[in-house]
């Protein structure tokens, strides 16, 4: 069931009408009160939402008073993102752009905070991505991920976060026609990654991690990791 795509186009923007409708309005888990991650109020703060889709990550940055600046490779939800913004003069600010490429959207200011709200599984060059991101925040900065529990063994909504014929140990793209039909992941597919190897990446980016979120469930579906700029 993954999308075909043109040349040049984004997995997103195959299904990028049919995606904000599912994933809905809610801000993400970052913001969950549960977790316990992030403030209520962000006046005065410049914060980067990574991989931002449709934008509700960011407008709820935006919210919470942060200057916010979203960037995805998605030209086609960057468009969407930016038509459900009231006032474009006090929302978000958002770029096309691959992440991993800072000169392509960044203004040399640096950050207070970034966000990865349930993107890690959809970007391809994680040491990119992250060395990016450790280049635009400032030292003492946030930055705050959620994801696919990548030792999610799976459940009767979908298959697990690895490639169920290889195991958890096989990183890498994969699709499957067995996932869940009514999700995203049988649309555009997930990059599997072990713990270890996002743990450790994020520690060699220049990150230390402050703490560890897993919502209650029976098997470990979602992953929050809370992190800070290291010197």
């Amino acid at each position: 069931m993954e999308q075909e795509r043109r040349p040049g186009e984004a997995r997103y923007d195959t299904i990028a009408e049919w995606y904000p409708p599912w994933v809905g309005s809610s801000a993400g888990l970052v913001f969950d009160s549960d977790m316990g991650v992030m403030t209520e109020r962000l006046d005065g703060q410049r914060w980067l939402d990574v991989a931002c889709g449709a934008g509700r990550t960011a407008r709820e940055l935006a919210r919470r008073g942060a200057e916010v600046v979203g960037v995805d490779i998605s030209a086609r939800l960057i468009d969407v993102a930016r038509d459900a913004e009231d006032d474009a003069s006090g929302g978000p600010g958002y770029r096309v752009a691959d992440i991993t490429e800072p000169d392509a959207w960044w203004d040399g200011r640096q950050f207070d905070g970034a966000v990865c709200e349930m993107a890690f599984m959809d970007i391809d060059d994680l040491s990119g991505t992250l060395r990016a991101v450790a280049e635009v925040v400032r030292v003492g900065g946030a930055f705050l991920v959620s994801m696919v529990h990548p030792c999610f063994p799976g459940n009767e909504a979908g298959l697990s976060s690895w490639p169920p014929e290889r195991g958890y140990s096989a990183e890498g793209f994969w699709t499957s026609a067995e996932h869940n039909p009514e999700g995203v992941r049988i649309r555009v597919g997930s990059s599997h990654r072990t713990l270890a190897t996002y743990l450790n990446g994020l520690l060699d980016s220049g990150f230390a991690l402050e703490r560890v979120r897993e919502p209650q469930a029976l098997v470990p579906t979602w992953l929050v990791l809370v992190l800070t700029r290291r010197d």
